[in-house]
């Protein structure tokens, strides 16, 4: 028996990559994206920064679907572990741009090539905190590369707190002032846990109230600290011991019982 038949779901649960239906659309997520909004518009670097699994990807995603196809042109990359000349050879390839010798000839390319668009570019780097030093530096002047002139795109760095830490330190001192808009994706808090399992379920098919008993729920937020991809993990693995140990609903002992399976594995 599947987990879906077991609880008489239509799709299977806690899916790994959040849909529309699953999303939650929580006041932080709102402001997030409303600041991203002002900071593209004002022609300032934007810094997101938050907890692995804490849905940092997944705002980016839905800040990316907010903006006027018609009049921006999203770039994104998650690939900063590359070397600075690599770094800057790929956002160029990402656009179409032939590859160059040296990383002077690759950045000038590429800037002369966003110049050109008829479209405003909106490069959105995930992962910002593994970026070397060095390519750190390299987007600051790529975003300043002609005095007071209008940034050749807008620049949007979204990573782990790490980021934000290295950005202050006085080697990059000149990037953290053109840094306009600085925002920290917190956590869930308890009743947004309890909102997100349950959009989980519904969208899921889940036609039974209170599959999750309000303690394991409880039980769940206070493991998860609610960072919401350990919210999905405990909550699906507390599910595929219910259906192992013929438990109709969730309750805060197989909560229990998920989280030491998980930290066995």
């Amino acid at each position: 028996m599947t987990l879906e038949e077991y609880f008489e779901l239509t799709t299977a649960p806690f899916p790994k990559v959040a849909n529309d239906k699953t999303l939650l659309i929580n006041p932080a997520i709102t402001k997030l994206l409303s600041r991203l909004r002002f900071a593209v518009e004002r022609d300032t670097i934007a810094l997101v920064v938050a907890e692995s699994g804490c849905g940092k990807s997944t705002a980016l995603h839905l800040f990316a679907k907010s903006l006027d196809a018609a009049s921006y042109n999203v770039m994104s990359t998650s690939l900063t572990t590359l070397n600075p000349f690599s770094f800057i050879s790929h956002l160029a390839m990402t656009i179409g741009l032939s590859g160059q010798r040296f990383k002077g000839e690759a950045a000038a390319a590429l800037l002369k090539h966003l110049r050109g668009l008829p479209k405003r570019t909106v490069l959105l780097i995930d992962e910002a905190h593994l970026l070397p030093d060095s390519s750190l530096e390299d987007l600051r002047l790529l975003t300043a590369d002609d005095l007071d002139r209008r940034s050749p795109f807008a620049l949007i760095l979204v990573g782990q707190p790490l980021l934000r830490d290295r950005i202050a330190e006085p080697q990059h001192y000149a990037l953290w002032q053109r840094i306009g808009v600085r925002l920290q994706l917190r956590p869930l808090n308890q009743d947004e846990v309890t909102e997100l399992i349950a959009r989980h379920m519904k969208a899921a098919g889940c036609r039974k109230k209170n599959v999750f008993e309000p303690t394991a729920v409880t039980e769940i937020f206070r493991h998860s600290r609610g960072i919401p991809r350990l919210v999905d993990n405990i909550a699906l693995q507390a599910m595929l011991i219910a259906m192992e140990t013929q438990k109709p609903t969730i309750d805060v002992e197989l909560v229990q019982n998920a989280i030491v399976d998980m930290e066995l594995n």
